[in-house]
């Protein structure tokens, strides 16, 4: 798509000059602007202190693992630079001017504008802290500069009135920190030169590109970096499989697709239309990915490091994909899931540039009159691709995955499944704890981490053995059809499970589910099968079966039923479930070719 365009054209065809986003000037914007707490929080910030992350705090990731010492401190820095720039904006009085210039100062006094946990992607090869003279770009280095670039070109006028030194700071430091190291690299991994891309990539680019489109005055150098960028962002482009789905789950969408998307729009933005390449197929495919894996309400089907919930709140940036991809479907789908937690929606200036913000004000103000049809889902869903299915029937929505172990933030979750009741989750994968050193460890991602590991997924545990992480460990079939969905998945088993073959039929009817799993050993010996199941509903055993918040029936004939309590710790995922933890249900038989899992609602 991307190396294919600058085959056919050549940037000088194109004027990059045309206004992307309205200036403090555009008053009918701004007094728009769909927040009116901004300015009354800034209000109560006027004496927020802009404190220090200090050399010990960057170090604690070294030290212990723990990243939110030093991110904490980072975030809030960040989030009171756009309250001001925000509060401002809206106001235009100038009353919030000095606390915008004294963040800008001090982000630009700061010595590495990214996290500790990301120096330079693991925190041992530079040692205890950042050096000066080696600027890196990550993903909140390159937020960063998104917030200064589009900060100071939206305030510029009053900028220059009230302190036109900051101004000039700001460049200075994109130069140095941003445009000149961007330029100069080809070795970071994220660039996907040497290795496979993953949301790291549309993410910093979608934000260096606002950096040379707002503020690159030599035309040649800006083509240059366009064309870096368009080589680099087709490696991303080229990592995503046909059918547009995102293998680092629904959560990862809005830095991932969405990304991509906002790096596309821009373009549009800047050329005044001309530069449009929303009309390709894949594209399309791609902003699809969230309606497809939804489940209800603001429950999506999160594989990988992904939380089940929170994904509604990409409603308005869907919306403005399906509309530049003409995908009428698309947008009605993101206009109904926004309607219904449209009470809870706010444009909130916290974890967002402001070119996102100003993306979400403008999509908004067409998602709410949007004219809202039913029904919004299909019966099956399928990405082939990527192994991902979708089948409903009533209330019931089930999900099932293939693929394989090695897949973007992975979890060893091959031929594992979750089931709802329209928004009450039965059987669920659990997720992602808080990020520490350890998530990102390939030595303790399936030691320390429980919670990616296969004995803690909905998936079967053959003669003791776990399913092992790596890309041969993977499906070797997957088909999805109405009211079922079969796997074949003995690959993701290590040799020391001794099973030659492991088909699962997952069936769905307006009575339930019933999984059904058939099994070929290679010894007559060693036919020992445990089924786990994972529930954050509070679960008893009666009469030989599992009943799950006193709704559900869970049982399989001719196997012993147990439970274990996991404690999340964590609150992110007390949050995702309402639960202080899981119960990791298992069944448990010897000697048997096949075992027939069932789960009905009690009346």
């Amino acid at each position: 798509m991307f190396t294919t365009f600058m085959k056919q054209h050549s940037f000088s065809e194109y004027d990059f000059t045309t206004p992307m986003f309205p200036t403090v000037e555009d008053r009918s914007f701004w007094e728009a602007f769909q927040n009116e707490d901004c300015v009354k929080l800034a209000e109560d910030a006027l004496d927020y202190g802009w404190p220090t992350i200090k050399a010990t705090d960057f170090m604690e990731f070294k030290k212990s693992g723990n990243r939110v010492i030093m991110e904490d401190i980072h975030f809030d820095r960040r989030n009171h630079l756009v309250l001001f720039a925000l509060a401002e904006l809206k106001e235009n009085q100038g009353r919030f001017l000095p606390q915008l210039v004294n963040g800008i100062f001090a982000i630009c006094e700061e010595t590495y504008w990214g996290l500790s946990a990301h120096w330079p992607n693991t925190p041992y090869e530079y040692g205890n802290i950042h050096r000066v003279d080696e600027p890196y770009i990550d993903l909140f280095a390159a937020e960063t500069a998104e917030h200064l670039a589009v900060i100071a070109t939206l305030l510029r006028k009053p900028l220059t009135e009230y302190c036109p030194e900051i101004l000039d700071r700001v460049e200075y430091e994109l130069e140095r920190r941003i445009k000149a190291p961007y330029l100069a690299h080809r070795d970071w991994r994220w660039m996907g030169y040497h290795k496979r891309p993953n949301n790291w990539l549309p993410w910093i680019l979608s934000n260096v590109l606002s950096v040379f489109l707002l503020t690159e005055k030599n035309e040649r150098r800006l083509h240059r970096s366009l064309e870096k960028m368009f080589v680099e962002i087709q490696h991303y482009y080229d990592a995503l499989p046909d059918d547009g789905g995102c293998d680092e789950g629904p959560n990862y969408y809005g830095r991932a697709g969405s990304a991509l998307f906002e790096f596309v729009y821009q373009l549009k933005q800047a050329t005044g239309g001309k530069l449009n390449m929303f009309g390709d197929e894949k594209l399309a495919r791609i902003a699809s990915y969230l309606k497809r894996v939804h489940i209800a309400a603001d429950y999506f089907v999160n594989v990988a490091d992904a939380h089940a919930k929170g994904s509604a709140s990409e409603m308005p940036m869907l919306f403005g994909f399906a509309r530049e991809t003409q995908q009428d479907e698309l947008m009605n789908f993101s206009a109904a899931v926004f309607a219904e937690r449209t009470s809870e929606f706010r444009i909130s200036h916290t974890w967002r540039t402001v070119r996102l913000l100003i993306y979400n004000s403008e999509f908004l103000r067409e998602i709410e009159d949007y004219p809202v049809t039913y029904p919004i889902h299909c019966a099956v869903e399928v990405l082939p691709d990527m192994e991902l299915a979708v089948i409903r029937e009533g209330d019931w929505v089930l999900s099932a995955k293939g693929g394989h172990n090695q897949e973007s933030h992975n979890h060893n979750d091959v031929g594992s499944f979750t089931l709802y009741d329209s928004t009450t989750p039965v059987l669920i994968d659990v997720g992602i704890n808080t990020y520490t050193r350890f998530t990102f460890d390939n030595e303790t991602r399936y030691t320390v981490i429980p919670w990616t590991r296969g004995r803690n997924h909905n998936q079967p545990m053959v003669n003791g053995e776990e399913q092992r992480y790596g890309e041969i460990f993977r499906s070797d079939r997957f088909a999805a059809h109405a009211g079922k969905i079969e796997i074949s998945f003995a690959g993701a088993y290590p040799v020391e499970a001794g099973v030659e073959s492991l088909t699962r039929e997952l069936t769905l009817s307006e009575g339930g589910m019933r999984c059904t799993d058939r099994f070929a050993f290679t010894d007559d010996q060693n036919r020992s099968v445990t089924e786990v199941l994972m529930s954050a509903l509070p679960v008893r055993i009666e009469n030989g079966a599992a009943i799950l918040g006193e709704s559900y029936r869970v049982f399989a004939e001719g196997c012993a039923v147990a439970t274990e309590f996991l404690p999340f710790e964590d609150a992110h995922l007390e949050s995702d479930w309402k639960s202080k933890g899981v119960t990791r249900l298992t069944f448990s038989v010897e000697g048997v070719e096949s075992i027939t899992l069932s789960v009905e609602k009690l009346k």
